[in-house]
């Protein structure tokens, strides 16, 4: 089955499938004719699940023909729906886009995305139900309306706070880190937890470094041990000291999480090579292990 720029008739009903082969041909007239179809399909009501997709990674076409195609269509068709996938393609296409239609056009369609999903979103977020409201955090991350979802931090359920903290490491945004912060000082153990995960996915930034320090000295051994692998991702001038008085540590974990995040500096920093020499003598045979592991 083959498209030409012919255009009408050559599929009906077309699936993505038909359509994709063709949106990778090497000729922009064959590409172009595969658009005009889609779209066509997608007027008529016919659209395959997808498309929305599918025309907005279209803007990254090397075309520029095919790429005006594809933006003429995403602002005609506003109905037509978008997943994560084609969120994630819009993002592309107004950062780095070819050309200032495309640019315009994907900037527009997300603006868009975030008013209109943002408000339903918003609204899901007052729901009494929590697992609604994670599912309202979700699709604000999947939007990146980081300020959506920072408001979200207080909220009362832990499960909604957790994902708050996951969602904000995602979106890895400089504008999420008071949100996190905040996080990084809930009441909740599990909560403090998925934000410590979530600054060391981030590399623990400056404005949440002390934050993580904190919490190395925190009541509960599963918080302690949860930030001495977070320091892992610290610069050694912030987390080498933290890390050393964490070796001594009452709980056996926790002094193994220090030695397996002091283990990187083992070789450079002579303050980590005396405290790891000195944990030899650890009363636990699994940590004397792994720091004659980290000596070597």
């Amino acid at each position: 089955m083959t498209i030409t720029n012919e255009g009408p008739g050559l599929l009906e009903n077309p699936t993505l499938a038909d359509i994709d082969d063709h949106l990778r041909d090497p000729e922009p007239e064959v590409r172009a004719a595969a658009l005009k179809v889609l779209t066509r399909a997608a007027r008529a009501g016919d659209a395959p699940p997808g498309t929305g997709d599918t025309l907005a990674w279209a803007l990254a076409d090397e075309d520029t023909a095919v790429r005006t195609l594809a933006a003429d269509a995403l602002d005609d068709l506003s109905e037509v729906y978008l997943g994560d996938d084609g969120v994630r393609a819009l993002r592309f296409a107004a950062a780095g886009g070819r050309d200032e239609r495309v640019r315009g056009t994907a900037s527009a369609l997300l603006a868009a995305l975030v008013r209109g999903a943002g408000e339903l979103y918003a609204q899901g977020l007052h729901d009494g139900e929590a697992h609604v409201r994670i599912q309202a955090v979700l699709g604000l991350v999947a939007l990146h309306a980081v300020a959506e979802v920072s408001e979200a931090a207080d909220d009362p359920s832990r499960e909604v706070r957790v994902a708050v903290a996951e969602g904000l490491a995602r979106l890895a945004e400089p504008a999420g880190l008071p949100a996190l912060e905040h996080l990084l000082t809930d009441h909740d153990p599990v909560v403090r937890m998925a934000a410590i995960d979530a600054a060391a996915d981030l590399g623990v930034p400056e404005p949440l470094e002390g934050r993580v320090v904190t919490a190395i000295a925190h009541a509960s051994w599963q918080v302690r041990r949860r930030a001495a692998f977070a320091l892992a991702s610290a610069g050694p001038e912030v987390a080498v000291q933290p890390l050393i008085h964490a070796l001594r540590d009452r709980i056996v974990d926790v002094r193994r999480a220090a030695v397996q995040a002091l283990e990187q500096w083992a070789t450079d920093r002579p303050e980590v090579v005396t405290a790891l020499t000195e944990a030899l003598a650890d009363p636990d045979p699994g940590v004397r292990t792994q720091v004659r592991w980290a000596l070597c």
